[in-house]
């Protein structure tokens, strides 16, 4: 069975340098989609302590890193992968 949303290796290891970076070592990874008017959805990803909502999140973990998603979200992300590019 594939992963609902998968991290890459690389972004695996950029996410868990800046959670060590920033003192946040047990955070997870949150991911989430917003309405952006009529520009369509925006997407968005930030850091998050804790174990964020257990009544309401849903909670995988990819290449080492934990993420977050709400359940409305994850409509949008099923099947998304989160990569790390520096151009």
């Amino acid at each position: 069975m594939s992963e609902v949303i998968t991290v890459t290796e690389t972004a695996a290891t950029k996410i868990t340098d800046l959670m060590l970076e920033e003192k946040k070592s047990e955070a997870g990874l949150r991911e989430f989609v917003q309405g952006g008017g009529c520009s369509g959805f925006q997407y968005g990803l930030m850091i998050e302590e804790g174990a964020g909502d257990p009544e309401a999140d849903q909670v995988f973990e990819s290449n080492g890193v934990r993420l977050y998603v709400d359940p409305i979200s994850l409509r949008y992300l099923s099947g998304a992968q989160v990569d790390f590019v520096d151009n």
